[in-house]
């Protein structure tokens, strides 16, 4: 992860629309997608349901602002409705 702490959003969006499934930005991406998704799960289920809002410390880089912003938009398509982020 401490490679990629120094990409910035071009770079991060290029290596998404790359059509290379092992872009080394892109898998880390989906690295903290997955991650991300099974802290929201962990969550929830400590919770017992679904919040419809969640607080978040804005990430220190912009990689995982970006992976975080995609898994919220992920949950929210899933759920149906928004998923409301509050950052701090």
């Amino acid at each position: 992860m401490t490679a990629f702490k120094a990409a910035t959003r071009a770079e991060i969006d290029a290596a998404l629309a790359d059509p290379d499934p092992a872009n080394p930005i892109a898998v880390e991406v989906a690295r903290l997608i997955e991650t991300y998704t099974a802290n929201f799960e962990a969550h929830c289920n400590r919770l017992g349901h679904v919040p419809t809002e969640i607080l978040l410390a804005k990430p220190p880089s912009e990689i995982e602002l970006v992976a975080m912003k995609l898994t919220n938009q992920a949950i929210s398509d899933s759920l149906g409705w928004p998923l409301k982020v509050i950052w701090t």
